[in-house]
C-alpha cells in the first residue's frame, strides 16, 4: 500500500530545494556583473519560504494525491497545515526536504484516525454477549474479515458466535459455513430469503444460551442501497441493537470506498471501519481519506488471506512509511 504515492511524494518535495539551489547560483553571478569578489555558493544558504512556495509544493503534491484517490478534504487540510507550518521558515538546502517532509507526515497522521486492538478488545470484554453488526456492500471482503475477527476473538480466549444474516447474496451462507467450521465457531443460519433480523436474533439467543462472549452478524449490502435494503438493515439494527457497527470496504475500489462509507454512515449509521485487501491496494489514498471524511476511526486493515491477516492503523507509523 501507498507506493505509488511514496514515489510521487517524493518527486513533488524536490520543487523547493532546486529553487534554493537556484538561488545558490545566482549570487555569485550577481556579484560578477556588479564587479564584486565571486564567492562560492554556501551549502547552508537559507530561503525564508513563502505561499508562493507553499503553493508550488502543493500543487504537485495534489497532483499527486488526487491520482492516487485522496479526498478533496483531506487535500484542503493537508494544504492549510503547510501553509501554518512552514509560512515564514527558513530553510536550507541541507535541511529543507527533511522541514517539508516532516510538515506533511504531521498532517497525514492528523487526517488518520484509528482504533488500538487492546481498546477493541476491552469494549467486547465489557459486556456479554457483545454484539457486533457488520455492515458494507457485497464483494468487499465482508465475509473474510468476519471470519478474521472471530479467530482474532477466539485467540484472545473469547467464544464467538457468527449470524449468517445475509440471506440475499447466493453463497454467503456456505462461505460462512466453511469458515466457522475451520475455525470451530457456531454459526446460527436459516435458509435463503429468510428475514434477516430473525437469524441475528436467534444468534443472540444462542449466544446468551451457551455463553458465548460475542455475536458477530453478517448483513446484506448492495452498491445502489436501495430502499428495501436500507429499511432491512435498519430492522437487523433494531432487532440486534449492536454494542458496535463496522462499516467494512475495500482498498480496491479507491474513491468508492469512500462513498460507499458515506452513504452506509448516513443511511444507516456505523461506529468504526474495517479496510480489506489493504496489502494489494498500491494506492492508499482512500484509507487516508476514510476516517477523515467519516470521522469514523479505522478498526483495521486486511493485510492477507489469512485468519491472521489483520492490522492496525498507527496514524504516526503510516505518515512516516509513506514518506520513508
Amino acid at each position: 500500500m501507498f507506493d505509488l504515492l511514496k514515489k510521487k511524494l517524493k518527486d513533488s518535495i524536490s520543487t523547493i530545494q532546486s529553487k534554493i539551489l537556484r538561488k545558490e547560483e545566482e549570487i555569485p553571478k550577481k556579484a560578477e556583473e556588479a564587479g564584486g569578489k565571486v564567492q562560492k555558493p554556501s551549502s547552508i544558504l537559507s530561503h525564508r519560504v513563502t505561499e508562493e512556495d507553499i503553493s508550488s509544493i502543493y500543487s504537485g503534491i495534489k497532483e499527486s494525491l488526487i491520482d492516487n484517490n485522496v479526498a478533496l478534504s483531506v487535500l484542503e487540510e493537508i494544504h492549510a497545515d503547510l501553509k501554518e507550518e512552514l509560512t515564514g521558515e527558513s530553510v536550507s538546502i541541507i535541511n529543507s526536504r527533511q522541514r517539508i517532509e516532516d510538515a506533511i507526515k504531521r498532517s497525514i497522521s492528523k487526517v488518520i484516525i484509528s482504533e488500538k486492538k487492546e481498546k477493541f478488545m476491552e469494549m467486547v470484554k465489557s459486556k456479554k454477549p457483545y454484539i457486533i453488526l457488520f455492515i458494507g456492500v457485497n464483494g468487499v471482503g465482508k465475509t473474510t474479515t468476519i471470519a478474521k475477527v472471530a479467530s482474532l476473538l477466539k485467540k484472545e480466549g473469547l467464544k464467538p458466535v457468527v449470524s449468517a444474516s445475509d440471506t440475499f447474496r447466493a453463497a454467503s451462507i456456505e462461505q460462512l459455513e466453511l469458515h466457522c467450521r475451520k475455525l470451530n465457531v457456531d454459526l446460527v443460519k436459516h435458509s435463503y430469503g429468510a428475514d434477516p433480523a430473525a437469524v441475528a436474533y436467534d444468534a443472540i439467543n444462542h449466544a446468551k444460551s451457551t455463553g458465548a462472549d460475542a455475536v458477530l452478524i453478517d448483513t446484506a449490502g448492495r452498491s445502489d442501497m436501495n430502499k428495501n435494503l436500507i429499511e432491512e438493515l435498519a430492522k437487523v439494527k433494531k432487532v440486534s441493537k449492536p454494542d458496535l457497527t463496522i462499516f467494512v470496504g475495500d482498498a480496491l475500489t479507491g474513491n468508492d470506498l469512500v462513498s460507499q462509507a458515506k452513504i452506509f454512515n448516513e443511511k444507516v449509521g456505523f461506529d468504526m471501519s474495517i479496510v480489506a485487501k489493504a496489502d494489494v491496494d498500491k494506492k492508499g489514498g482512500a484509507v487516508l481519506s476514510l476516517s477523515y471524511v467519516t470521522k469514523k476511526p479505522i478498526l483495521f486493515i486486511g493485510t492477507g488471506q489469512g485468519y491472521d491477516d489483520l492490522a492496525t492503523l498507527d496514524p504516526e507509523k503510516t505518515a512516516k512509511f509513506i514518506l520513508e
